[in-house]
C-alpha cells in the first residue's frame, strides 16, 4: 500500500479533493494485524488501491490512534 505520509487532516483533505475513499488501518502487534499488513503489501492489492484510495496506517498504541478514536468509532473485527 502506498501509505499517505501527511497528517490525518491532510489525508482527509486529499481524499476529499480526489473524491477518494479514506482508509485507516490501525496496526497492532497481534496476529490479525500481521495478516492484514501482509494483505496490504500484496502487489495485487497495491495495484487495485493505487487509484481512488487515500490510506493511512496508524499504530494502535500511538497518540495519533487515541486522538483519532476520539472522533471516529473504530470497529473491531474478528476475522
Amino acid at each position: 500500500m502506498l501509505w499517505f505520509q501527511g497528517s490525518i487532516p491532510e489525508a482527509i483533505g486529499a481524499a476529499k479533493r480526489r473524491s477518494s475513499v479514506f482508509v485507516v488501518f490501525v496496526a497492532g502487534d497481534d496476529e490479525q494485524s500481521t495478516q492484514m499488513s501482509e494483505s496490504w503489501e500484496n502487489e495485487e492489492v497495491i495495484q487495485a488501491a493505487s487509484d481512488g484510495i487515500v490510506a493511512i496506517k496508524v499504530d494502535s498504541k500511538s497518540e495519533t490512534c487515541l486522538q483519532f478514536s476520539q472522533i471516529c468509532i473504530l470497529p473491531v473485527r474478528n476475522i
